[in-house]
Formats: C-alpha cells, sequence, structure tokens
C-alpha cells in the first residue's frame, strides 16, 4: 500500500511541476518567443515571491517522496523500474525549460549548421541572422540568435554539433517540434542510462536514484541539458571495460563522451591501466598508455574533422572559462579579486598534483582495484568542477556516471548536493537570474548542504547496501 502511495504520490507531484508549462502551451499553441525565465507561473503577471514559494513546495516534496521511494525498494524488477521512469519522463517532456535557455542555443547552433551549411566554430547564430535575416523566416535560427549565447561560436565538442543538427534539421523550422525532438532524445538516453546502471551494477537501488532523481529529471528532461548524453557514454565505456573486457570500444565510447565535453578525458588514465593491470612490467604498461592514448586522439580529431578549417576550433569549448558565472570564483570576485585569482590557483596546483599523483600511483601498483580508483578519479572530478569559473548546478550530472562505485556516504552527497544546488538555483525565482545574486547562490548552497550533512548524519536506510557490489 505505501508503495503504491508513494508512486501516486510522484506522479502527481510531477504533474503539478509541468501544469505552468502546459498551460502556456494551450494559451500559445507555441515556443517561439518563448522568454519567460525564472518565473515558475511562466506569466508576467502573477506575484513572483507566491510563484517561487509553490515551485519550492513542490519540488522539495518531490524530493521527499523520492526518497521514500529509494527507502521502500519499491520496485521489484528493473522493468518496472524502467516503466515507471518512462512515465515520469514523459510527464517531464512537457516541462518547458523555464530555468535555462542553454536548448535555444543547442537548436541555434544545430540549424545554423545542418539547414544553412554553415560552420558554427567560425560564425556565431547572430551574426549569420542579422546578415540574412531578411531572406530568413526560420523561428528556430531566430529565437538561437537572440539567446544569451547567440554571439558565441560553438562552446561544445562536434559529437554534441551533431546530435543538435540532426535534431533541428528533423524540426523543419519548427522550433515547438525541434523542442520535442531534443527531449524525446534526452527522455530516451535517461532510460538507457537507468538500464546500464543496473546493468553494471546488478542493483536496482542504483536505477533507482539516477532514474527518479529530481534534480536529474528537472535538468536533463525538463531544461534539456547534454550532459546526459556524457552519462551514457561514459556508462558504455565503463560497461564495456568492465563487463565485456574489451578495451578498443571503451576508449571509442569516452572519446564520445570527450567529443561533447572534455572534462570525461579524465578517465582515460583509469580505464588503460585497469585494463593492463595485470601487466607487471611498469615500461609495457606505459607503452599501453601510449599506445590507446594514441588511438583515443586519433578518434578525437577525426570526430573534429568536419569543422576544422584551423587549430582554432580545438579552443572551442574553452570560451567558458572567459565567463564567471554561478561559481565560487563569481562569489569571490565580488568580495575581492585578488583573493579570487590566488584562490583558483590554489585548487589548480592542487587538482595538478593530485591528478599527476593519481596516474603515478596508479601505473606503480600491482593490485589494480577499479572501484577505488574510481573513487579517487570522483574527487579529481570534483575538483575539476571547482575550477570552472563558468558553474551551472547541471554539471553535477556528470557524477552519476560512476556512482555505482562509490561508498554510501558519497552517493548521500552526491544526491544530497544536486538537490541542494537545485533548491540554491530558486534565489533566480524570487529575483531574477543576475550575476549581483550569485554570492547568494553559492552560500545558499553551502548552508544547504551543511543541513544535508546534518540530516543525514547518521547511516540512512536508503543507501546502506546489504551486499557490497562485487568491483574490479
Amino acid at each position: 500500500m505505501k508503495n503504491k502511495i508513494a508512486k501516486v504520490s510522484f506522479i502527481i507531484l510531477s504533474i503539478l511541476f509541468v501544469i505552468p508549462s502546459i498551460i502556456y502551451l494551450v494559451k500559445n499553441k507555441t515556443v517561439a518567443g518563448f522568454d519567460i525565465y525564472f518565473d515558475f507561473f511562466l506569466t508576467n503577471d502573477a506575484n513572483k515571491t507566491i510563484s517561487a514559494i509553490i515551485y519550492l513546495i513542490i519540488f522539495i516534496l518531490l524530493t521527499i517522496v523520492y526518497l521514500w521511494i529509494i527507502k521502500l525498494k519499491s520496485f521489484n524488477s528493473i522493468k518496472s523500474i524502467l516503466k515507471f521512469v518512462t512515465i515520469i519522463g514523459t510527464i517531464f517532456i512537457i516541462m518547458l525549460p523555464w530555468t535555462s535557455s542553454d536548448i535555444f542555443y543547442y537548436m541555434g547552433v544545430g540549424e545554423l549548421n545542418s539547414r544553412y551549411g554553415q560552420n558554427p566554430y567560425y560564425i556565431t547564430v547572430r551574426q549569420y541572422y542579422e546578415e540574412n535575416q531578411k531572406n530568413i523566416d526560420d523561428e528556430i535560427l531566430k529565437q538561437g540568435a537572440s539567446n544569451y549565447w547567440g554571439d558565441t561560436t560553438v562552446v561544445y565538442g562536434p559529437i554534441a554539433q551533431i546530435f543538435f543538427s540532426v535534431s533541428s534539421f528533423l524540426a523543419n523550422k519548427n522550433i515547438t517540434i525541434a523542442l520535442l525532438i531534443f527531449k524525446i532524445i534526452n527522455l530516451l538516453i535517461h532510460i538507457l542510462n537507468t538500464y546500464l546502471i543496473y546493468k553494471i551494477s546488478k542493483k536496482k537501488i542504483f536505477s533507482i536514484i539516477y532514474g527518479l532523481n529530481p534534480f536529474v529529471l528537472l535538468e536533463a528532461i525538463g531544461n534539456v541539458h547534454n550532459d546526459i548524453i556524457i552519462v551514457f557514454f561514459v556508462l558504455c565505456s565503463l560497461y564495456f571495460l568492465l563487463k565485456q573486457k574489451k578495451l578498443l570500444p571503451s576508449i571509442v565510447f569516452l572519446a564520445l563522451a570527450t567529443g561533447i565535453k572534455y572534462f570525461t578525458v579524465l578517465l582515460l588514465p583509469i580505464i588503460i591501466l585497469y585494463h593492463f593491470r595485470n601487466e607487471e612490467k611498469i615500461y609495457i604498461k606505459i607503452l599501453r598508455c601510449i599506445q590507446y592514448g594514441i588511438i583515443f586522439l586519433i578518434i578525437l580529431l577525426i570526430e573534429y574533422i568536419p569543422y576544422a578549417e584551423d587549430y582554432n576550433i580545438f579552443f572551442a569549448m574553452m570560451v567558458q572559462i572567459k565567463r564567471y558565472s554561478k561559481s565560487l570564483y563569481r562569489a569571490l570576485a565580488s568580495i575581492d579579486l585578488n583573493v579570487m585569482y590566488l584562490v583558483r590557483a590554489s585548487i589548480i596546483t592542487v587538482f595538478i598534483c593530485y591528478y599527476l599523483t593519481l596516474c603515478i600511483i596508479m601505473l606503480l601498483k600491482k593490485d589494480l582495484k577499479f572501484y577505488k580508483e574510481i573513487r579517487k578519479n570522483n574527487i579529481a572530478i570534483i575538483l575539476f568542477l571547482l575550477l570552472l569559473t563558468n558553474f551551472q548546478q547541471w554539471y553535477l550530472i556528470w557524477l552519476f556516471s560512476t556512482i555505482i562505485w562509490q561508498k554510501p556516504n558519497m552517493i548521500r552527497n552526491i544526491v544530497g548536493l544536486g538537490i541542494c544546488t537545485e533548491i540554491a538555483n530558486s534565489i533566480y525565482v524570487f529575483l531574477i537570474e543576475s550575476y549581483k545574486f550569485d554570492i547568494y547562490f553559492v552560500s545558499i548552497i553551502i548552508v544547504l548542504y551543511f543541513i544535508w550533512k546534518l540530516l543525514t548524519n547518521k547511516k540512512i536506510e536508503i543507501l546502506k547496501l546489504s551486499n557490497k557490489i562485487k568491483r574490479g
């Protein structure tokens, strides 16, 4: 009975979450010209504070029911989990991306490339649209040009651009259909990720923790961020490494993940050294690292071939580090710019030292356990996140790709951090999206995370695993 109540409650709360989007779509019949952000009611007529409070109540209740579902162990099979994730994910398809406009930038660069034959790594959507708008009747390109990132060349790798181009082209200039296509792709990938997590771990608990996580549902399906595709490629890479014992397919999938966002290259040494863990001669391990490192690099370079006109294309993804948004550095810059530079230099130094030490130890270690190394790499990813000058809460989705091998305490921390950042993001719902509130965003995350740690200090039953996973 409790299981049924929990599931029904989760469905009802999910529907409540998307009702403003349903009302907006019924009223406007299209998402063309959509520009209402950080307003849950999706109208400029309602009281912003009331709108924000209702949003927070629904999200917090959704999180509570989510934790309850995990505690109850509500599902008897992976099939039942996948069915329920599909139902919930389909509901979130209806949600308009009201806390992020990135999807319209995805569409814009995709349309620029696929329909107009322009290279989005060298020309911006806004530039092309403004130069040719008299001859263009394309709501996808128009909205992409007006986007915050509209004056920026592509900041993602070529694999992301392929997804953008195909999805936008299929919509045939209809922005509402384009949004639906992007959302359906992300939903399908979300379902596949849920299944892959079970396939690798053989534990339903991990699939539930990931598949029904309100933070993941909101950012990956509601706001349609491409980080979920990275999780898919990483899971595929680890599946071939651990389950199929095949290194080359693992390297290929990791290169595909890196072809979206470059941080996944951090997994390369672990994958190669783990595969050759039984090799006793260190120089052979080094040669294998060089060999498969070159293979990885060749695959990555091949991905860039359709777009590369010169070497500058490889700096495309570095554009974001020139912008300071919602990060530790934005908060510090508002206090003291010199302190910000000092902190960033310190974190970079710690990250480099830690990661190099990690690689050297793996190279020298004879008894290499995958779960131990992936946990250490997880720390490296967290340090990497702290390096980013432009931080967004959905970047934390990356951490879910290795959640299977983490200790219960770390799993609790990852889940809690995602929820805390999403709640902290509501500061912009109460006020307005502005850099001057970034210090509040960071501060709220710290406070909420501290509260989360206090509330979950005792071992939570939902994250107790009756048996340790056979790892390595």
